[in-house]
Order: structure tokens, then sequence, then C-alpha cells
């Protein structure tokens, strides 16, 4: 078998990549100008990322994974020297501003996350690097080499893939969340993501919203990314339809209402437990309850506005800011951004409702 050269690696191994999510839907199709470049969001601009894996070499048996040990890819590996040249090669030219770096696992996962430390490392130590380095740390890890990981990483994620041991020993019996995966988390103190595949098995929206809960509240969770289940030809559940990408949706909107604005998952979902298709969970918690509202700004606390259709944790602290000082008017209201066509028809202003067009309205 003939050896590849490290751009034909990269080719192979970035287009790997791809099954690893590390950004929201609106970075879901990723503007590649190169193999292995990824343009992520951050702080509202486009960040070019070099995403690869180190290896596609697996000796797992995941029935969803185009490079498990049940399938038949092309297989390559980086030599841990040949990818620090790269990466510098490529933030050099420009080319790129940071490293995501995940990999299969041919053998024992100490094997290779050995050999991405040392790619961190030497992009840190010896080439000075202080950029973004984003690590994957595989399943099975042990407690030595996490902790060797952590100072070296800007990001540290590990992949959860199932909200439930059973549902992932279902689709990938050769992973376990309660041995390879629970046990790693203490360890990540200053914060991990993790990812879920989405209508990979019958998982229901409640069932991943509560893990993201139990994430955050016991452990250090930072972020929950969805992956819409990708058919693969040639693996156990390439017949399979695809994930929903509507679904994948919601559930963003639905981890975000959870993480971020206070919202226990069974608020969010339905009788059956799971997140409405037609609109965002958060205009549906507020058709279901409307003697919550309308809320009167003059007296709502940060939490109460947390609650209403169009209003994030920023317009929250604005409104509360302004309520403090004794300047809430309907022009420093609309000077805080407020939609006051989406949020309007949930507040009132002294008694006053905001929504316009309506009879009680203050606007002419």
């Amino acid at each position: 078998m003939r050896s590849l050269g490290v751009f034909e690696k990269l080719r192979i191994l970035g287009q790997a990549s791809s099954y690893d999510v590390c950004a929201y839907p609106s970075a879901d199709r990723p503007d590649i100008v190169f193999p292995g470049i990824y343009h992520a969001w951050a702080s509202g601009k486009k960040v070019p990322l070099l995403k690869v894996l180190f290896t596609n070499h697996c000796s797992l048996n995941c029935r969803y994974c185009a490079f498990s040990s049940l399938t038949d890819s092309p297989r390559c590996t980086f030599e841990v020297e040949e990818l620090v040249r790269l990466f510098m090669l490529m933030w050099r030219r420009g080319l790129v501003q940071g490293l995501f770096l995940s990999s299969a696992i041919p053998v024992h996962p100490d094997d290779t996350m050995e050999k991405m430390v040392s790619v961190a490392r030497r992009l840190r130590y010896r080439e000075g690097f202080k950029g973004y380095i984003h690590l994957k740390i595989l399943p099975g890890t042990s407690r030595d080499l996490v902790m060797q990981a952590i100072p070296l990483a800007t990001r540290l994620s590990i992949n959860m893939e199932m909200p439930r041991e059973d549902l992932l020993r279902e689709v990938a019996p050769s992973k376990s969340l309660r041995s390879d995966v629970l046990p790693i988390l203490p360890l990540l103190e200053g914060g991990f993501t993790t990812q879920f595949v989405v209508d990979l098995g019958p998982e229901r929206d409640l069932e991943l919203l509560k893990a993201v809960d139990v994430l955050v509240k016991r452990y250090t969770l930072k972020r929950a990314y969805f992956q819409a289940f990708r058919p693969i030809t040639g693996t156990p559940l390439g017949n399979r339809p695809p994930g929903s990408k509507e679904r994948q949706l919601r559930l963003y909107q639905g981890e975000f209402l959870v993480r971020r604005y206070g919202f226990s998952p069974e608020e969010l979902v339905d009788h059956e437990g799971n997140l409405p298709k037609r609109i965002d969970p958060k205009t549906y918690w507020a058709k279901r309850h409307p003697h919550f509202f309308p809320l009167d700004l003059k007296g709502a606390t940060y939490h109460e506005l947390l609650r209403v259709p169009g209003i994030g944790p920023q317009l929250a602290r604005r409104l509360v800011a302004l309520q403090r000082k004794g300047e809430l008017s309907l022009l420093t209201i609309e000077k805080t951004g407020i939609n006051l066509r989406r949020s309007g028809r949930y507040l009132l202003l002294d008694g006053k409702a905001l929504a316009k067009g309506s009879r009680q309205s203050p606007y002419p």
C-alpha cells in the first residue's frame, strides 16, 4: 500500500471531521476553501479553523459511523510532527486561526489521545501558538492524559451521542457512558461541550434536554451541540432516513432555554415529551401560560422577562436597569432594541399594552 502525502491525509481526515459539530446550525454548511478548513462563528464573525481527525482508523463498532470497524473506507493517520508543521504552515499563511482536533480510536484511547496532546503541546510550547485549540477528549481516556490536555486547550469536549446508556449501547455496542464518558466529566472543571446525535434512536426531546440540565447542574457543561443523523452507505444503519433538521433546530432552542434562561425541560415539551415542530419552544410555552401575561415592565423581574418571547438575557438586563433608574418610557424602551411587534403583545407599561396596533397601545 502506497504511503499518502500530508495533503492527501488532510483531504481524507478533514472531510472525516465533519461528523463532529462545533457550531450552531448557522455554520452547519461550512464555507470550505481548502480541505480541512471549517468556518465557525465566534463573536458574530466567521473564524477559520483547521478541523481534522488525527486518524480515522477505529476499533469501535458504532453502527452509524463511517469509520467504525464495521465499514470499509480509506484509512490514514497523521504523524504528530507532520500535523504540527501542516497547521503552522496554514496559520502563517492566514488560512486558519485555530485548531479543532478529534480522532477515531485505533486500539486504546490513550494511545491516540497522547499523540493529540503532543500536537497541542508542541504548538503551545515549541511553536509559541497562543490561539484557539479545541481538543476532543476520547471516551475512555485516562485521568492523567485528561489532566495534561486541560492546560493546553482553549476548549475541551467529549461526545455523549445519546442521553442514556441503553440507547448508546444499542447503536454503539463498544461504547459506554457509564464507564467511558461520565468518569471524565468531573475532571473538566473549567467547562466542556458535548454532542448528541438526533434521530439515531427512539430518544425523546425531553430525555435530551434532561441530559443537558443534569450536565449543567452536576458538571460544567458550557454548551450542547446536536447533529441530525446522517445515514452512511455501508454502515448497518445506512438505510435509515436522515434525522430531522427541524428537530435539530428546536433542540438548540430548547437547550438554550434550559441552560441560559432557567426553563425546566418539562416546561418546554408536549404530552409526548417532544418539542413543538411549528413554533419555537419559548412561544409554545407562552401560548400555554396565558395567565403569566401581560407583564408590566414597571415591576417585572429579570427572570420573568426571560420568559417573554423575543427577550434574551442582554435585553432583560437593559430593561431591568431602566426600571431601577426609573427611566422606563416608550422612547427608552425602544432604544434597548426590543422588537415590540414580537414582544409587545406580552408586555404592559403602566398598565397600557405595548403591542403596536392594540386598542390599549400608547402608540398613536
